[in-house]
């Protein structure tokens, strides 16, 4: 009786064999036809040896499946053979086992290992015999990724069954030993079952674990492969244009590719005339879109001409939008046409290829033709981003989108001759035609001379300059000519096409990379966008809305360079499948030493950098106007808590910023504390300074608002920093002081524990006053003044007299010694005025003696 799994493998095997007749049936009528290229056979070849391949790999797959289990005749005719070990899955055992049981994984385990495995097998064998086809090949490494991720997936799904089972045999303990008295018969069946079991899964997962390093070496070997193939494509030689060899074959095959074009042409022509006012109608309606659509758009986006001149940022920040809503007239109406084709069942094969060729060299056109003409905007110049007058823009801008229309034409036509298998010597010279366009328009661009705006006309601006940007493209010229014509046009196509398309990449990153720095800061007026909507809506002062501008600067630039450095690759001939590779390890992580970096972790990280700074500004603030208010709150009392809190919501900003981004911060501190001897000698007065911050934060010997003397300057204190302090003296100045000085030094704080602060006025008269009635009248003068404390009592001592005056003190208290210098100009006023009604005399000015 035959088993299901024969069952299955014959009638796989049969459909397989008979899909292989089929193909080898269609090679030979491809073989007798006239119309097969060299491509088509590469095509029909790649497809036989996957069939072959398919048959090669299913056959062995099927034929490790499980087998019926023998008979227990058969197991009984053979007592002398021993149990075999538990195996993974992936080949099953031969035999039963006695005691314990034989432990088999559940049929989807091993079903998925048994694919895998079969699958892998396949695959190498495909991969050594694919040697030319890239189609292939990338079908084949999809598989293999496939196989990588489901590989994974299922080996993530067993270690943690692995683990169960490892848990339970652990919490059973080890076996007695021969001289300990034996355990119960269920514990030892338990064991052997477990131990059976752990083994058939660990034994799974390794067989998982190959495979996986199996399919990343192949991997490998595919990006190599592909890369010979790419390298051995360009670096091709074929018959060079200056032997007729080239020639004649064009001449032999041109009338064979000319009837199969008219037969297609006549044919397409044919269905759509039966539709023709149908046809006709949506070729109207086009137009009047794109017509209509081109006015609108030129009127939405000209608003800014003859307005007042924009800055170079603003320019830039418009172009990133005004080129693509410019190029979506075209856009709309060729998508308009196709659309519209579709749905009058006019786009069958081959046509359908043909026109899905058309529309995206249409689209492509529309789009960087757009772009050149937002760029160099030669009937705008007051949007023109580069110096260039409009004469030189004007005919800069008409190559440049000349060269654009070759680009997409030429990437048009090479569809159509894989859609139509044209002969090898027409896209030969299709290529050729092109990249020699190409360098005929190049040629011309490098010939313009670059006149700046401005430049008056009797100054003939040099064709040579600018020279870093039109020496490198003259050595271009000429090799894309001379390689086409030595006979390598598939390199001279491959340059000239790079250098259009990896120049409109530099240009679109280029605009956002200005319209996020016009976006984050304006040059003109030292300000921040950004940073005036965080002053607005949040109240944050210059130098925290500067820093949160900057780190959105950073990201914003981190994430353009991301997204621009694979379509750079994707452009210079590398695969999806490898760039794709390339980003993930590099955004999820790649290894350097011990060292694990994903630029994703560390982009995320700068965001919850950034977040948890606005955050602790946000607190400050609040802290600030709801509850560090003065008169409640002292002023050095707030400025020292609010100095504490941004310090320790940076420092916790920065831990989880640095922990996300994969850094262990365990190995910073011991880095850290490997430095310290360094720190200590090197950084010294550094360290010293802010230890010496911290404890004027905490101890407040010195607060903000203080009147302090320190050497032969005083002023007011305005900051405190873990570094150093800011004095304003009364001058106005910004004064320095290490932190250090303040706390080793000697420091003459009046406004220390309070405000309170004594003024001495000095008073002298002449020698006939009568010193009773002046110790009165200042003792009057001070009582009556508003701000002068009764407590302590104002002092009034007569402290000498001479031959010639007398000598007289006031000491008063103030409650603001900040104000001592007006209240001491008041007093003095009042004193005098006071000596002038009483007719008092002042003591009279000491003779100097002549020389």
């Amino acid at each position: 009786m035959t088993s299901p799994v024969g069952v299955r493998y014959v009638g796989a095997t049969a459909v397989l064999r008979h899909r292989a007749r089929r193909a080898m049936q269609l090679w030979e009528i491809g073989m007798t036809s006239h119309s097969l290229t060299r491509r088509g056979f590469r095509v029909v070849a790649a497809r036989l040896i996957v069939l072959a391949l398919l048959v090669l790999t299913i056959e062995p797959g099927l034929a490790q499946q499980p087998a019926p289990a023998p008979q227990p005749a058969q197991s009984a005719a053979q007592p002398e053979q021993p149990p075999p070990a538990p195996v993974p899955p992936a080949s099953a055992p031969a035999a039963a086992l006695p005691a314990p049981p034989p432990v088999v994984l559940a049929p989807d385990v091993s079903d998925a290992i048994a694919r895998l495995t079969s699958t892998m097998e396949g695959a190498e064998k495909s991969l050594s015999r694919m040697q030319d086809l890239d189609d292939d090949i990338g079908k084949l490494r999809n598989d293999v990724e496939i196989v990588i991720a489901r590989s994974t997936e299922v080996a993530d799904d067993l270690r943690p069954r692995l683990a169960d089972l490892r848990g339970q045999i652990e919490k059973l303990g080890p076996a007695p030993a021969k001289d300990q008295p034996p355990e119960a018969a269920a514990i030892t069946a338990e064991r052997a079952r477990l131990s059976s079991e752990a083994a058939a899964l660990d034994g799974a997962i390794k067989t998982l674990e190959v495979t996986w390093v199996r399919a990343r070496q192949t991997i490998d070997r595919i990006t190599d492969l592909r890369l010979q193939i790419f390298t051995r494509s360009l670096m091709e030689r074929r018959s060079s244009p200056l032997f007729p060899g080239l020639w004649m074959d064009v001449v032999k095959d041109t009338p064979q590719v000319s009837r199969l074009v008219g037969y297609i042409v006549g044919d397409w022509l044919n269905s759509a005339w039966r539709r023709g006012p149908e046809v006709l109608a949506l070729l109207i309606a086009a137009l009047f879109t794109y017509l209509g659509g081109r006015t609108l758009v030129w009127r939405w986006t000209g608003h800014m001409n003859g307005a007042r001149a924009l800055s170079f940022f603003e320019r830039a920040a418009s172009a990133t939008w005004v080129a693509p809503v410019r190029a979506l007239p075209a856009i709309a109406a060729a998508l308009m046409v196709y659309t519209g084709l579709d749905a009058m069942n006019l786009l069958y094969y081959p046509s359908a290829r043909i026109a899905e060729a058309i529309l995206r060299a249409v689209l492509m056109f529309s789009f960087v033709a757009s772009l050149i003409a937002t760029v160099l905007a030669p009937l705008e110049p007051q949007r023109r981003l580069v110096d260039l007058s409009d004469r030189s823009a004007s005919r800069i801008s008409l190559l440049l989108q000349a060269m654009a229309a070759i680009y997409s034409a030429d990437l048009a036509i090479t569809s159509l001759g894989r859609v139509l298998y044209l002969p090898l010597s027409i896209s030969v010279v299709q290529s050729l035609v092109a990249s020699l366009a190409f360098t005929g328009l190049l040629i011309g661009i490098l010939l313009a001379p670059f006149e700046r705006a401005g430049t008056a006309a009797e100054f003939e601006t040099s064709r040579e300059t600018p020279r870093w940007l039109k020496i490198p493209l003259w050595l271009a010229a000429v090799g894309i000519i001379l390689a086409a014509v030595l006979g390598y046009v598939a390199l001279a196509r491959f340059a000239a096409q790079q250098i259009l398309m990896t120049g409109v990449v530099a240009l679109v990153a280029t605009l956002l990379f200005l319209a996020i720095r016009a976006f984050t800061r304006d040059p003109g007026e030292a300000s921040h966008p950004v940073g005036r909507m965080l002053e607005v809506r949040f109240g944050l002062d210059g130098p925290r809305r500067q820093q949160l501008a900057w780190l959105t600067e950073a990201a914003l630039t981190l994430s353009l360079a991301i997204l621009a450095l694979p379509i750079l690759l994707l452009q210079w001939g590398f695969s999806s499948a490898d760039i794709r590779d390339w980003v993930k390890a590099a955004l999820f992580g790649f290894e350097v030493g011990h060292f694990r970096i994903s630029l994703a972790r560390i982009l995320i990280g700068i965001v919850l950098f950034t977040v948890l700074l606005f955050l602790t500004r946000l607190l400050q603030r609040w802290l600030r106007d709801a509850v560090l208010l003065q008169p409640r709150v002292d002023a050095g009392v707030a400025h020292s808590i609010d100095t504490a809190v941004g310090y320790a919501g940076t420092i916790v900003a920065a831990l989880v910023a640095i922990s996300y981004a994969g850094l262990d911060v365990t190995n910073l501190a011991i880095v850290a504390g490997a430095l310290s001897v360094g720190i200590g000698f090197g950084l010294q007065s550094i360290v010293n300074n802010f230890v010496s911050g911290l404890i004027l934060l905490i101890e407040r010997p010195i607060k903000v608002g203080d009147w302090i003397v320190v050497g032969g300057e005083q002023g007011n204190v305005r900051s405190i920093s873990v570094r150093s302090t800011e004095i304003e003296t009364f001058d106005k100045a910004s004064l320095i002081v290490p932190n250090s000085e303040l706390i080793t030094g000697r420091v003459l704080n009046w406004t220390h524990r309070n405000s309170i602060g004594r003024l001495v006025i000095k008073v002298s008269t002449a020698i006939t006053a009568d010193p009773k009635a002046i110790c009165a009248v200042l003792e009057e003068v001070a009582k009556d003044h508003p701000t002068v404390l009764s407590v302590p009592k104002p002092l009034i001592s007569f402290d000498g007299f001479n031959a010639s005056e007398l000598n007289f003190t006031l000491r008063v208290h103030v409650g603001d010694i900040n104000r001592g210098l007006g209240v001491s100009t008041e007093l003095r006023t009042t004193i005098f005025d006071r000596f002038k009604a009483m007719n008092v005399q002042l003591a009279p000015a000491p003779v100097v003696a002549a020389g």
